[in-house]
């Protein structure tokens, strides 16, 4: 077993025994070892060519290993011969996409599936929306506030999602809103459920395609800033990005200029305009006492953050913090779309290690509920002060 063992760290550190080539990384895997063909990596006699593997040289097995068919069911993340870059300018760099690029690709929001989505859509709906607003956990009572309805479950509309979070209802309302032709999300997407990032944020694109130009978006956060009580709302004026730190962003992959820029900027991603039209409408409602602005923080969850964390985002500069609305602001952004969001305080973040308070999503949905007339006022006052906007413009 131990000779085994200080063989296959040789194989390791010089990709072959035949010394033919290095090994090098990846998309995800070190190649020069073949999982496929397992004898290349256990056993230094000499074999034929005909494993495509890089730096493999074995034969390529035609029957199964372990009870497991390798040729049908090929392991798509090792480089390959195949799939080494040959010369195409289109991708960037050069060459064809290596399969992890291929499932960047293949996870959702691409142009061809968002088209298709917004034309099924128009073909079934006369209202030519220009408003878009994404209802939070709890807060899916805003799309009751559209006149002459018309509704789509999730699970009908080609391409989309399904929401599978208690508290949303996984459904797509259009109507209008004090005049203006608008679309509602009753119930949004989330890492957490499992879904890949371009997957959850296949509404922007749809609504950029069906004509919208400005986008709505609400959230249930936990309060990091101590200013905050339970019931407040807070204007977001910035985000962090936790999940894009490690690389998870729904921008990542090729990019499609029919959509946006390869590298949108961030530094406005919450309009100026609109985030002063809400304090002017918030004045005049009479809101002043419970409406903040702040930053938001996104985290991948589902769990709830633990006191390290929160104390962690708040000395980050973090206000609130939730497990939605920045990548959907990405997207939107990148497509040219303004944005404006609202976070509904409904717990206080954990700080203190003697505490007894814990976060529950029973407590999300009641604040919710209880805040829904005021976040409705708020809301449909600003829609029917917006102005027209080219939702091509940046």
């Amino acid at each position: 077993m131990t000779s085994y063992l200080f063989r296959d760290l040789y194989f390791l550190t010089h990709g072959s025994f035949r010394g033919k080539r290095k090994w090098r990384w990846g998309p995800e895997r070190i190649t020069g070892w073949c999982p496929r063909n397992n004898a290349c990596a256990s056993t230094n006699r000499r074999r034929s060519s005909g494993c495509d593997v890089v730096g493999c040289g074995g034969p390529f097995p035609s029957q199964s290993r372990g009870g497991v068919d390798l040729k049908k069911n090929p392991v798509p993340s090792i480089r390959t011969r195949e799939n080494r870059r040959s010369d195409s300018p289109e991708h960037g760099t050069t060459g064809r996409l290596l399969p992890a690029t291929r499932r960047v690709m293949n996870s959702g929001g691409n142009y061809e599936e968002c088209r298709a989505t917004a034309d099924w859509l128009l073909a079934r709906t006369p209202v030519r929306p220009t408003v878009a607003i994404v209802c939070g956990s709890g807060m899916g009572g805003l799309a009751e506030m559209l006149k002459d309805p018309q509704v789509f479950k999730y699970s009908d509309i080609p391409n989309f999602p399904r929401s599978t979070v208690h508290g949303h209802a996984g459904r797509l309302v259009f109507g209008t809103l004090k005049g203006k032709p608008c679309v509602c999300m009753q119930g949004r997407f989330h890492l957490y459920e499992g879904y890949p990032v371009q997957k959850i944020t296949l509404p922007m694109r749809v609504f950029k395609l069906m004509g919208v130009d400005t986008v709505f978006l609400t959230n249930a956060a936990g309060g990091l800033n101590q200013d905050y009580k339970v019931g407040d709302v807070m204007i977001l004026k910035d985000h962090i990005n936790m999940p894009g730190f490690a690389g998870t962003n729904p921008l990542a992959g090729p990019n499609d200029e029919r959509f946006g820029v390869r590298f949108p900027c961030m530094s406005d991603a919450y309009d100026r305009e609109l985030r002063r039209l809400a304090r002017a409408a918030a004045a005049e409602l009479g809101y002043d006492d419970f409406l903040h602005e702040g930053v938001y923080c996104v985290l991948g969850g589902p769990a709830f953050e633990t006191i390290a964390e929160c104390r962690m985002l708040q000395q980050l500069g973090a206000d609130a913090v939730g497990m939605s609305t920045v990548h959907e602001v990405l997207v939107a952004r990148h497509s040219g779309l303004r944005c404006f969001a609202l976070s509904l305080i409904t717990n206080r973040a954990v700080m203190d290690y003697e505490s007894r308070e814990t976060a529950n999503h029973e407590e999300v949905l009641e604040t919710g509920r209880r805040r829904a007339q005021q976040l409705q006022e708020l809301v449909s006052t600003m829609v029917a002060r917006l102005e027209s906007h080219n939702n091509n413009s940046s």
